[in-house]
């Protein structure tokens, strides 16, 4: 564990704690972080060095951040909780802000135990629990309705998701609060001027039509229709690529489905990237392909900030920011038909792709920015403290 430093006396200390540098959850804490007012907050970031795109040195560069590399572990660790507990102690905190279920279970019961204990609140990045089989899903509503007399505030990042998290039951609506994502819009404004270069790095033909997806290759999301569309554009348009940036426990079994389809040449997997807004640059259409629950996707976010049409599963909070047949094009998840037709549509007129990403930008530029997640989060945190 990376030694720390206790922040200014005179501010309010606030600890964030996240199970995880990959995935949006990761970024959402480093903007959130980012945009905060530093005259009056000092932040601690405890998350693991786990290969993410968001790493300990991001988020000591943010002016006064302190950085604790703890790898916060699937199922139970004494060891962990202990270890955080530590942390927590330490640092003295006035508010414990988690970021996902994992995080939220060590942090309220490290926070048990301390006088006098931070508020805490707890952001949920997509509310999966009503979406597993029982016995599991009552296990987790449980677990959280025993935990919810050690939690002050609930973050939910979309409305969908907030009225998923009160249809539970485990959470009073007093309680909970809607901040929506936002992000930091400028770093994907100009990605279009890089776009030649971008392409010819990433080996893709000059003319070829380009769907990306940036996503973890994890649940929810939905790589067989995802595929399964593709192969059906790809049929009456040869030249189209499809870009998959991200990684995650399902790779072998997109690498499979690849092979099955006779996509292998075409689809395109490239990991874990730094250069995302690069790569949207290079990008015709974004596709996100989900089934069963999503937050507020960042990476919609960013692609409709970098001027790129979105097509997406109507799950979630999406439809939130994708507005169907304006910003982008909505689908019903598990409908390949439905996503290959919009696919193709866009790829067939450029002047509609051109009108609907940049609505889209526009949408992000009012609705969906740091500054104003900063601002609410802010609030949130003055009422907490008051």
């Amino acid at each position: 564990m990376k030694a720390i430093s206790t922040p200014a006396a005179q501010k309010t200390r606030v600890l964030q704690v996240i199970a995880s540098s990959r995935g949006g959850g990761a970024e959402h804490v480093r903007c959130l972080v980012h945009g905060m007012d530093r005259q009056r907050y000092a932040f601690t970031v405890v998350m693991p060095e786990d290969g993410g795109h968001v790493t300990g040195a991001d988020l000591i560069a943010l002016d006064g951040t302190c950085f604790v590399a703890l790898g916060l572990s699937a199922g139970f660790s004494l060891g962990v909780l202990l270890r955080l507990r530590g942390v927590m102690r330490q640092g003295q905190y006035q508010i414990a802000h988690c970021h996902g279920m994992r995080a939220a279970l060590y942090a309220r019961l490290a926070s048990l135990t301390l006088r006098p204990q931070p508020k805490l609140v707890f952001s949920i990045h997509g509310f999966a629990a009503p979406h597993y089989m029982p016995p599991k899903r009552q296990a987790l509503l449980g677990l959280e309705r025993c935990l919810a007399g050690a939690t002050d505030a609930w973050v939910c990042v979309s409305r969908a998701e907030r009225d998923a998290l009160l249809r539970s039951g485990v959470a009073p609506a007093a309680r909970v609060h809607l901040i929506r994502n936002g992000i930091e819009w400028q770093r994907f404004a100009s990605v279009q001027e890089q776009r030649a270069s971008m392409r010819e790095t990433l080996r893709l033909p000059a003319g070829a039509f380009v769907a990306t997806t940036v996503c973890r290759l994890y649940r929810p999301r939905d790589f067989s229709t995802l595929l399964r569309a593709f192969q059906q554009v790809r049929a009456a348009l040869p030249q189209t690529h499809l870009l998959i940036v991200g990684d995650g426990p399902l790779r072998d079994k997109v690498e499979q489905e690849m092979a099955a389809l006779s996509l292998t040449q075409v689809v395109h997997l490239l990991g874990m990237r730094r250069d995302v807004p690069q790569i949207l640059g290079a990008t015709d259409v974004f596709v996100l392909a989900s089934k069963g629950w999503e937050g507020l996707p960042l990476t919609v976010l960013e692609a409709m900030a970098a001027s790129v049409p979105v097509v997406a599963s109507d799950v979630g909070g999406t439809r939130e920011a994708v507005l169907d047949g304006e910003t982008g094009y909505l689908f019903q998840p598990g409908d390949v038909a439905a996503l290959a037709l919009h696919l193709r549509a866009l790829a067939d007129d450029p002047v509609l792709a051109r009108q609907v990403g940049q609505r889209g930008q526009a949408r992000i530029r009012e609705l969906f920015t740091a500054e104003r997640m900063a601002r609410e989060t802010a609030a949130l945190y003055q009422q907490l403290m008051s």
